[in-house]
């Protein structure tokens, strides 16, 4: 063995050796000093599984998080080339079709079903069949606000020029608390710092190595980060954790990712952008098994607000939740709607298609 490569390994052994026995003492003395959380753009699983990069999802500057080009779909499929899922529309309208854009979370993105089961899909094949033109660009989004679709119209959404966009949101996402305390609304404004793969492994040498510990306080210290500024911070996230049960009721001591009246403000804002771009906003009032509103309130309250914004600006609405209400007082089953306590199965999304798609041909010329 070359006496340069002998002495290079011995110098690795001896640093594997010295830091293996630093971390050991730190360990056996009880030292630690655990980090303040970075702001977290989804939350920790789904940010730990972007950077890793095995995600459905990507980090996005704007919509904090949007779907990445190629990635499979757990329902089948894969996200098109331009960000969504379902067929790739050309950018450029063609003369006498009608242009439809959904935009809302997982429910619209087509959770639990394939694509061409979800009202998206169905909406359009509900027009063809009534003697339309159409195409429909699916831009939902898992875990998406309605904050966050603003941003998604802007984005995306907005270059497709639909004549026809459909918003689904408040279903479930908009009433979550705010983790850490800030909402999607701030959230988005501070632009949150994002990584990838080194970034996952620093967090993971910040979160269990006791040396890095040792160094992390040496540098707070030299800031003048004191134990005072750190306890605050981690008793803020423990009241976060103490509310979280509550997070369901209509009055709540905590912040909401997007609170009613600032969903009241997007929805507004929505069909003020949509309609300076000379198309036509419809709103949803999403569906959700009733179980899970009689736990938790304070979503009838965003319910009932899309139906409100929707009469006070004389917007057409298709009260999803009404018709699966209906259904299932005419014996239809939960279970034959539902995949889970949000999600509606092809069935749900037939209903939804089909209210949506008399909608909108009640506003079109008739066929021949």
């Amino acid at each position: 063995m070359p006496k340069l490569v002998k002495r290079l390994l011995i110098a690795l052994l001896s640093v594997t050796v010295f830091f293996g026995a630093a971390e050991a003492l730190l360990r056996a003395n009880g030292f630690e000093y655990p980090p303040l959380e970075p702001i977290q753009v989804w939350n920790r699983v789904e940010d730990k599984e972007i950077r890793l990069g095995t995600s459905m999802h990507e980090y996005a500057e704007r919509q904090m998080w949007r779907p990445r080009v190629g990635a499979e779909v757990p329902w089948g499929g894969t996200i098109n080339e331009f960000g969504y899922r379902g067929p790739a529309l050309k950018k450029e309208k063609t003369p006498g079709v009608l242009r439809i854009a959904t935009l809302g979370d997982s429910s619209t993105f087509g959770h639990s079903v394939k694509y061409e089961d979800t009202y998206s899909a169905q909406l359009e094949k509900f027009l063809d069949v009534a003697g339309y033109d159409c195409e429909v660009l699916d831009a939902g989004v898992v875990g998406f606000t309605i904050r966050q679709g603003i941003e998604r119209y802007d984005e995306l959404v907005r270059e497709f020029q639909p004549d026809i966009v459909i918003e689904a949101f408040g279903a479930v996402n908009d009433h979550l608390q705010a983790l850490q305390s800030v909402p999607d609304k701030e959230k988005i404004a501070m632009n949150v710092a994002t990584g990838g793969f080194w970034t996952q492994i620093g967090l993971w040498l910040r979160q269990d190595s006791r040396i890095v510990h040792f160094v992390a306080k040496r540098i707070d210290l030299a800031k003048g980060v004191t134990s005072d500024v750190r306890g605050k911070v981690f008793l803020e996230r423990k009241k976060e954790a103490e509310l979280d049960p509550y997070v369901g009721l209509v009055k709540f001591p905590g912040k909401r990712r997007v609170p009613l009246d600032d969903f009241e403000a997007c929805l507004l804002e929505l069909e003020k952008r949509v309609e300076a771009d000379g198309g036509r906003l419809i709103l949803v009032s999403m569906p959700r098994q009733p179980e899970v509103e009689a736990k938790s309130p304070v979503l009838l309250e965003y319910s009932k607000m899309v139906l409100d914004v929707g009469a006070r600006q004389g917007l057409d609405v298709v009260d999803g939740r009404a018709l699966f209400q209906a259904a299932l007082a005419e014996g239809r089953t939960v279970e034959q709607l539902f995949a889970d306590a949000y999600h509606p199965k092809p069935a749900g999304h037939r209903l939804l298609a089909q209210a949506l798609g008399k909608a909108i041909v009640a506003h079109l010329p008739a066929t021949k």
